[in-house]
């Protein structure tokens, strides 16, 4: 009898040693109705498109804040909530503002929309700026790092600067990153310089090619209420502004004897001075201004590590979007169910996925729905400087805009992959997957410039920011520029970017697979991750971490 109670008990160890781990449990909560129920709901026309302070944003909120509690996410917000408030303030551009461009006593004036895009960084009800010297600085970057510098000493004070978009051409990846953008290239850092030159304003010149996006959708995206963080300096800020389309600028140029292609050829060239282009610029803006809250939401899954539960893994996702907004073909909801209504969807699949493990991740997880990312990634931007968690205790951040909508792939992309020891957790995840990681497909884009996680790296934090492989199962290899082109024109910051039938779940699904697995890893390595040696963010980290030792 005893010999059969052995045997028998031999025979239950090994059924239940045979049964799912933890990790294959969770990885079983990843399905397409999972991740499409949340983004039908938050990219329905009930949610209003989602942008900052209004009725949809509560709606979103709401809904989030349901989802958190459902799946058992601790609050981590403020009093024991799941928000945390972000002050904004709107300002929204009013019918009769104008720009003028004045060369001896002939003034052109730029239609407000269709040729020029212009706001204030000042938040006020009017806003003037009167025959303001217009001087041409090319790429507008003062990189001494680079031996770069637009300015030559000149001083900028008082006027208007007009620059080019992106940074200097160069196939060199030592030179701003060749061929990739860098934060020198990105239209932020063009404001920024101009404020903090003193200059009265600055009007960056789109072109496609330059943007990366079509001008409508600087139109769609600033030709409506705009938000910066009511927190912000005023000591920084710049009167005007702006955008001019191409063909726009070439016309005032003319006008004074320029020829753009010229320019941009001269501004090529380390040798190159600013060019005072014998135009004066004036602007008349009208401006509703609001102060207004929205919110962050925060909800947290304790590590199960005593001592590693007190550092965490952060997820991020904005579920802001640009809500109603000028009509396109009878629609004027910008729903944005790729932007960003799949990333706050796959957060939440994942968060659920890692509270079915009966023992958690050794790390505490951190679940930050983010706000106002569409408006200068000012959610991500005030949680980061008013953290709910000490810096020095985020081990990594892992940010979601966007996921692969179009099938399966033999890739994967982590922009920021190749910055820090995460890439080793990426690269052992993709062996146990067989999937190949590859750098990021667009560098002329900046991506990884342009989401939540850029205001983490800055205080130092090493990320992750999932992005979509390029070789997909089964399609030519044409296939996945096709149908990032065909977003970007078609759906992009537009009405048209709603959830459809023909989207193909597969690819997400297999995507948050290798997150979840990957950040496993991430919470159960009891070394902390850290930056490559001479990033640009190391000093950051290395300052954050010897300050919390003081403490």
């Amino acid at each position: 009898m005893a010999r059969t109670l052995i045997l028998f008990s031999f025979v239950i160890i090994l059924v239940v040693g045979c049964g799912p781990s933890d990790l294959d449990v969770a990885i079983q909560q990843i399905t397409a109705d999972e991740l499409r129920k949340h983004i039908a709901e938050l990219a329905s026309d009930r949610m209003e498109g989602r942008a900052p302070a209004t009725r949809g944003d509560s709606l979103a909120t709401e809904y989030i804040v349901a989802q958190y509690k459902a799946i058992g996410l601790e609050p981590a917000g403020e009093n024991g909530t799941y928000l945390q408030k972000v002050p904004i303030i709107g300002t929204k551009l009013l019918p009769g503002s104008s720009i003028q461009i004045k060369h001896g006593g002939r003034t052109i004036p730029l239609h407000v929309s269709n040729e020029a895009v212009i706001m204030s960084g000042y938040h006020q009800t009017n806003v003037t700026l009167k025959e303001s010297d217009l001087i041409f600085v090319g790429y507008g970057i003062d990189a001494p790092e680079q031996n770069w510098d637009d300015y030559k000493g000149v001083d900028v004070k008082g006027k208007v600067l007009l620059m080019l978009n992106n940074d200097p051409p160069s196939d060199d990846p030592k030179f701003f990153g060749g061929k990739a953008r860098t934060y020198y290239g990105r239209w932020t850092y063009k404001y920024e310089i101009a404020a903090k030159k003193g200059a009265a304003g600055a009007i960056i010149i789109h072109t496609n090619e330059s943007a990366g996006y079509p001008y409508q959708v600087v139109q769609n995206s600033w030709g409506r209420e705009r938000f910066d963080l009511d927190a912000e300096d005023p000591a920084g800020r710049i009167v005007l502004k702006g955008w001019t389309t191409e063909e726009a600028t070439k016309k005032y140029l003319t006008m004074a004897g320029f020829d753009l292609a010229k320019l941009i050829k001269d501004a090529g060239s380390r040798d190159f001075k600013p060019v005072p282009l014998r135009l004066k610029v004036s602007a008349s803006m009208k401006f509703t201004v609001r102060r207004l809250t929205t919110n962050n939401i925060i909800g947290k899954l304790t590590g199960s590590d005593s001592a590693l539960s007190k550092q965490y893994v952060i997820f991020s996702a904005h579920y802001d979007h640009l809500g109603i907004g000028k009509p396109v073909n009878g629609d004027s909801i910008n729903n944005g169910a790729l932007d960003n209504a799949s990333g706050t969807s796959m957060m939440l699949t994942l968060a659920k996925a890692f509270a079915t493990m009966t023992t958690k991740p050794k790390r505490s997880l951190l679940f930050v729905a983010v706000a106002a990312e569409e408006y200068g990634l000012l959610g991500s931007q005030f949680y980061a400087q008013n953290p709910t968690v000490p810096v020095a205790s985020m081990a990594a951040n892992m940010n979601i805009d966007g996921i692969n909508i179009w099938g399966k792939t033999n890739d994967i992309t982590f922009l920021g992959w190749d910055r820090s020891s995460l890439g080793a957790e990426v690269d052992a995840v993709a062996r146990e997957m067989k999937m190949v990681v590859k750098p990021d497909a667009y560098p002329e884009q900046g991506y990884f410039y342009r989401s939540d996680h850029f205001n983490f790296a800055k205080v130092g934090v090493p990320v992750l920011y999932l992005d979509t492989g390029t070789d997909f199962i089964g399609k030519p290899g044409s296939f996945a520029k096709e149908m990032v082109d065909l977003y970007n024109e078609k759906h992009y910051h537009q009405p048209s970017d709603e959830l459809r039938d023909d989207w193909n779940f597969e690819g997400a699904i297999q995507q948050a697979e290798f997150v979840l697995r990957v950040v496993k890893r991430i919470a159960d390595n009891p070394a902390m991750p850290t930056w490559n040696k001479g990033d640009e963010f190391e000093a950051a980290r290395l300052r954050v971490l010897a300050e919390a030792k003081k403490e």
